[in-house]
């Protein structure tokens, strides 16, 4: 089943409108596809944000008020966000045609505990999504990667994902998924970090002794 969210027509463009948008609580949005006429359009902040935490992966009904077409089948294509306040700036939506390959990003689910965590090692994990090429109606709402096989040094790539009809992969196929590592490399690294931490920098010791120095020729 897929989401629905509700947007409301907008004409208002610039700033200053979408300063005051998001002072009323709303987020300046645009929907727009292959042979399909944009449509400046804005969003409750609210739902919005309830979304963003459940997630924005796959497929979205996207109803806009007073429209006669119906709901629109939808991916968020982007959410751009103020760079200091991190609060959400613009929302970009595409329109999906059944008949069209959209590339889209899809969450992974681990499931099992790796034989080598049992042994000591520790699991890192190095993506979380995974961006795929297909139909819309081929579009998984996740993957599920199975890491219990993973032992201390093993690592999974790209290329290991389980394969699925229609469903191509545009990551890198050599790019690490997960891997599990040595914990004595964390320790090391940990230990690396503490004694760093505890060494006095060459400016600061090189200041040190030319007070010290100092110090000794005025008492001498």
């Amino acid at each position: 089943m897929q989401t629905e969210l509700v947007a409301a027509p907008r004409e208002e463009t610039g700033k200053e409108a979408a300063k005051k948008m998001r002072h009323d609580g709303r987020i300046p949005a645009v929907l727009y596809g292959h042979g399909f006429d944009t449509r400046l359009l804005s969003l409750d902040e609210k739902d919005f944000k309830t979304l963003l935490r459940h997630g924005l992966h796959g497929l979205l009904n996207l109803k806009v008020e007073g429209a006669k077409e119906g709901a629109h089948t939808v991916v968020v294509k982007e959410v751009q966000r103020d760079p200091i306040k991190d609060y959400i700036l613009h929302v970009d939506f595409q329109k999906i045609r059944g008949d069209e390959e959209l590339n889209a990003d899809v969450s992974l689910q681990f499931v099992g505990e790796p034989v080598g965590i049992k042994a000591g090692g520790i699991l890192q994990h190095n993506l979380y999504e995974i961006t795929v090429q297909c139909l819309p109606k081929d579009l998984p709402e996740y993957i599920e990667v199975d890491i219990s096989a993973l032992d201390i040094k093993d690592n999974l790539r790209v290329s290991d994902l389980v394969s699925i009809e229609g469903v191509k992969y545009l990551n890198n196929p050599e790019e690490i998924v997960a891997a599990v590592a040595p914990k004595r490399v964390k320790e090391e690294v940990k230990e690396a970090e503490e004694l760093f931490e505890g060494e006095v920098p060459e400016e600061e010791a090189a200041e040190g002794a030319e007070a010290e120095a100092s110090s000794q020729e005025e008492t001498e």
